[in-house]
């Protein structure tokens, strides 16, 4: 039996044990030879094992470590002072240069050995360093996207940005610039830059003011290395920005050293801007920052620079809208203008020789008067539909609800439309359901849409045919699978009045259907279609249904004939009715004003500055018995107000006012009128060919007690004076 057997197997056991432990164990004697180690330790110290069998001294260990670079001289001297410390329990950590951090615990025995527990935390320090990294990484991108989210101004976004990663990238110098133009067009525009105040000490302000003209010039296609980040959408590192052959020639400076080029995509990944960033540490710039969370930030900002462009593009759109409904506006007020102008005389003297108070007409003088005025209210129709579009479009247009009788209403219309019927011997007829008798509608904006779809119905017809008017109670539910211009939900439940106008006329192709209810279009649009009009009936009608709430909807056969209903429902107009009610305490009081005793004859100044239309009303006024005055200008008639001859005694008895007079308007008659003691309460009509939007309530705020556009409606014009001279 060999005597050493027993021992041999101890030690076999023993290493056994020790290199299955995860830690290096190093075992040293009082006298500082290594006498117990495992294969861990070998690995971490980076020595041979046979060489520690020999129980090197921990000096020689020492010595290997720091000429291998594992240990600075200082952390040998760690180990060393641990060897012979006091404490029977110790630790300490150390990064070794070998890339190994190895915490160390040391424990002393009472025979004077010192016994090294070393655990290898590389793996634990890598992965905290990169949670370290990745949380940094994350609040970056959080406080970038923070200050960025509520910024719209370009200038705002990339000023924050570019602070912000001048500060967190250790940068001397950078940039943010966006492109602009399409192709070799393109131009990169500085939005905003920052140099450190270092940079700006170092190098004196004259070079920093001639860099910043280079950048509010902008960068032209294909000049500079940016082109090339732009092209490829990849960043781009320059070591000696200085010297390179491409470098922009206000930037060839000893201050600019290493250089990134960083892209700003888009959403959609076009490239819209480039990042900047100088550096001048003794690390290449790449090393120094992270890519990553570079062209994070850039897509942050890239998002950011694009959404503030579709703001400011959405504010140039709508900012020309605004000015194209204004330019409209003023384009209908003035053709407004200048067609009611010669049509109000047109109308008038037609309308007086249609009387033959001058003299007896022969039947065919009065076929070419009625032809005249008959030409004359299709144009004034025309104007009309084109500013009631208008006025709906501005939102002009208030309903006056009230109870209105539907079959009153229908019997009207038809009556109105009859005599364009017979002349084709198209027959009409009317249906009435017996459970609608009154609704609250605008009977006024009703009647025009029945009357605009009883008159298409009768044009688009034959000779001979029928056309029928139905007013009947619906619901929801029917309304619902109708073929209408607006597929807004119903609730099938509510009621309504349908008002339908059958007719077995042309029809409408399928194919075309969709174009009735816009302005201005017409299904034959052709000049040799055989049907006049501008298009625009159609679309009133939809636009005044859905001020009542309701819509309108279509069934139409090609050759066959079509069906157009109008509904409006019963339970929202009678809401609106209610809220739009006045109380009794906002109803204006009436003023009753006291007239002294006149002569019979009343006496009318009319302020007209057209002559046709001067001679029209005068001669208009004079045979219904009134006396006329006339004043051409405004002038006059300012002088008329400030004349210290004028009493309350020798005033006229009523006041017609033109609006558009040379010199002097009629708003600036009007406000000096109420101005002064001894006209103030003459009553003032004011009489313009102004018929747009607001124009009516722009007249009676100036003054005037009441309003009508031209061309005149004389018997009209003859209700208001009487109303008031009476």
């Amino acid at each position: 039996m060999n005597p050493n057997k027993p021992l041999d197997n101890i030690n076999a056991v023993q290493n056994l044990i020790l290199n299955r432990v995860d830690n290096a164990i190093a075992l040293f004697d009082g006298g500082d030879r290594l006498i117990l180690f495992n294969q861990k330790l070998s690995q971490v110290w980076g020595l041979a094992a046979d060489w520690l069998e020999q129980e090197p001294h921990f000096d020689d260990i020492a010595a290997r470590c720091v000429a291998r670079s594992y240990w600075t001289p200082i952390q040998a001297q760690q180990f060393r002072d641990s060897l012979h410390q006091q404490q029977l329990h110790d630790s300490f950590c150390l990064a070794q240069h070998n890339g190994i951090y190895i915490e160390v615990e040391v424990t002393c025995t009472d025979n004077g050995s010192t016994l090294f527990n070393i655990r290898d935390l590389t793996n634990y320090q890598q992965s905290e360093a990169s949670l370290k990294r990745e949380v940094q990484r994350l609040s970056f991108l959080l406080g970038l996207t923070e200050h960025l989210q509520p910024a719209t101004d370009l200038r705002e976004i990339g000023q924050f940005a570019l602070s912000y990663l001048v500060e967190t990238m250790g940068a001397a110098f950078g940039d943010v610039k966006v492109i602009s133009g399409k192709g070799e067009h393109r131009s990169a525009g500085t939005i905003t830059n920052n140099i450190s105040s270092e940079f700006i000490a170092t190098y004196g302000v004259p070079a920093i003011e001639k860099m910043e003209k280079v950048l509010q010039q902008g960068i032209p296609y294909g000049q500079g290395l940016l082109w090339q980040v732009v092209e490829s959408g990849e960043p781009l590192f320059v070591n000696d920005y200085q010297n390179h052959p491409n470098a922009i020639a206000g930037f060839r400076h000893p201050g600019i050293q290493q250089l990134g080029i960083f892209p700003i995509p888009s959403a959609g990944g076009s490239i819209i801007g480039v990042l900047t960033l100088e550096s001048r540490v003794d690390r290449r710039l790449e090393e120094v920052i992270q890519p990553d969370m570079l062209l994070a930030a850039c897509r942050t900002l890239g998002v950011a620079i694009e959404r503030a462009q579709a703001q400011e593009e959405l504010r140039q759109a709508n900012d020309y809208l605004e000015r194209a409904s204004q330019m409209k506006s003023e384009f209908l007020a003035s053709m407004s203008h200048e067609l009611r102008t010669p049509l109000n005389s047109i109308l008038g003297f037609s309308d007086l020789l249609a009387r033959q108070i001058g003299g007896n007409l022969t039947a065919r003088q009065l076929n070419y008067v009625s032809a005249i005025d008959k030409g004359g209210q299709h144009l004034l129709a025309l104007i009309n539909d084109i500013l009631d579009l208008s006025k709906i479009e501005a939102g002009k247009i208030e309903l006056e609800l009230e109870s209105v009788s539907i079959q009153d209403l229908c019997r009207e219309c038809l009556k109105m439309i009859q005599p364009r019927a017979q002349k084709k011997r198209i027959a009409l007829s009317l249906e009435l359901d017996y459970q609608v008798d009154r609704v609250i509608l605008d009977e006024r904006r009703s009647r025009q849409m029945l009357i605009n779809l009883l008159t298409n119905a009768v044009k688009f017809s034959a000779e001979g045919n029928k056309v029928k008017l139905i007013g009947r109670l619906a619901y929801g539910s029917e309304l619902a699978a109708e073929k209408r211009p607006d597929r807004s939900p119903v609730n099938e439940s509510t009621p309504y009045v349908c008002l339908e106008v059958v007719d077995r006329g042309i029809g409408i192709p399928e194919a075309k259907q969709h174009l009735l209810f816009r302005p201005f279009q017409q299904i034959d649009s052709s000049l040799t279609r055989q049907h006049e009009g501008t298009g625009l009936g159609l679309a009133l009608t939809k636009r005044l249904a859905e001020l009542h709430g309701g819509t309108v909807s279509l069934e139409s056969v090609e050759h066959q004939g079509s069906t157009f209903r109008i509904w409006l429902p019963l339970t929202e107009l009678r809401n609106n009715l209610e809220d739009a009610a006045p109380s009794t305490s906002e109803r204006p009081a009436q003023i009753l004003r006291q007239r002294s005793p006149r002569s019979v004859i009343q006496r009318i100044l009319v302020v007209e500055d057209q002559p046709f239309n001067q001679a029209l009303v005068s001669e208009f006024l004079e045979i219904e018995g009134y006396e006329v005055e006339i004043i051409y200008e405004g002038q006059t008639m300012v002088d008329l107000l400030r004349s210290p001859l004028a009493n309350p005694q020798n005033l006229p008895d009523l006041l017609l006012i033109d609006i558009q007079l040379p010199e002097v308007d009629g708003f600036t008659i009007l406000r000096q009128l109420r101005q002064n003691e001894t006209w103030r309460h003459l009553p003032a009509i004011a009489v313009t060919a102004m018929a747009m939007p607001g124009d009516r309530e722009r007249c009676l705020a100036a003054g005037a007690d009441d309003y009508i556009s031209k061309p005149i409606n004389l018997e009209e014009l003859l209700i208001k004076i009487r109303a008031f001279l009476t």
